[in-house]
């Protein structure tokens, strides 16, 4: 059989193949949680995951972004969201892991759920399965595409009176993003993976951030560099003062919760402390 025609059957198989249907999954409770770990830099202890969704084993090529758009042209975004929610609580009680948790939302499905007076759902799961809310963290996400984040502020108002973190999820400090960060007022600030990539390499990404730690630190709020995957932005991270970090250098995504940093990332932290006492030192003697 030649190559062209192995390619054209190829093609013609995945164009019949059948669209990704969300509801199936939703109603089959076939998701999985998996979990990845969040570093707080200066101590190298984890403090915190992040609870992301996954197909099931049956679908390996199936990835959380097109579930998510799946769910959107199902008009079931909201549904999904929350079973990926409330899935994450059930295993991360099971496991009887220590720290934060942090879940994804969209400040869309966070403003429907308060417009239409569903805005206790997520207290309720957490109390489902005594998961305190003041051990959550509610990375909300896509909050640039709201015409209105008065409507974010305002559907935020009971689960951070109830206990819960806010976390701004993927913010670039753009006009956008810092008039989000006015208004909203996040315990947390969570890097774009952009303003993490090459950040050793790059002396005005490094300024950038940098400016971004003072910012975090004038407002009492934690930086997160995300997508921290080699020793290098491990290094740069930790230099410029982010105060947490989390990526695949630091520990994958799993269905446990990670209990103890990985030797090599150690390592990279200890040899910045050393360094930074070093210094400290040299500088009060001369």
């Amino acid at each position: 059989m030649s190559l062209h025609h192995t390619l054209r059957t190829w093609w013609h198989q995945r164009r019949a193949a059948p669209p990704v249907r969300v509801m199936p999954l939703l109603a089959e409770r076939s998701l999985r949680a998996v979990f990845q770990p969040i570093v707080e830099l200066q101590s190298g202890g984890i403090v915190a995951h992040e609870a992301l969704a996954r197909a099931p084993a049956t679908l390996p090529d199936l990835t959380v972004e097109r579930m998510l758009q799946a769910s959107q042209e199902e008009h079931c975004l909201k549904n999904f969201e929350l079973a990926c929610i409330d899935l994450a609580l059930e295993h991360w009680a099971d496991s009887g892991a220590r720290g934060q948790l942090f879940v994804n939302l969209s400040a869309v499905t966070l403003v429907l759920l308060h417009s239409s007076d569903l805005g206790g759902l997520l207290l309720e799961r957490m109390r489902k399965h005594a998961v305190s809310a003041r051990r959550v963290g509610l990375d909300v996400t896509d909050y640039g595409l709201l015409p209105d984040l008065g409507l974010l502020v305002a559907a935020l108002k009971p689960l951070r009176a109830a206990g819960l973190m806010v976390a701004l999820d993927d913010f670039k400090p753009s006009d956008r993003g810092m008039q989000a960060w006015a208004k909203l007022l996040p315990n947390v600030v969570k890097l774009a993976p952009r303003w993490t990539h090459n950040l050793a390499a790059e002396p005005q990404q490094a300024k950038t951030v940098e400016s971004m730690v003072r910012l975090t630190r004038k407002h009492d709020s934690l930086l997160v560099a995300k997508a921290v995957e080699s020793e290098e932005t491990l290094r740069a991270v930790t230099q410029l003062g982010v105060h947490w970090a989390q990526g695949y250098f630091l520990g994958s995504p799993d269905s446990t919760p990670c209990r103890q940093l990985n030797r090599r990332a150690s390592l990279v932290l200890g040899g910045v402390a050393s360094e930074a006492q070093a210094l400290a030192t040299s500088t009060a003697q001369s």
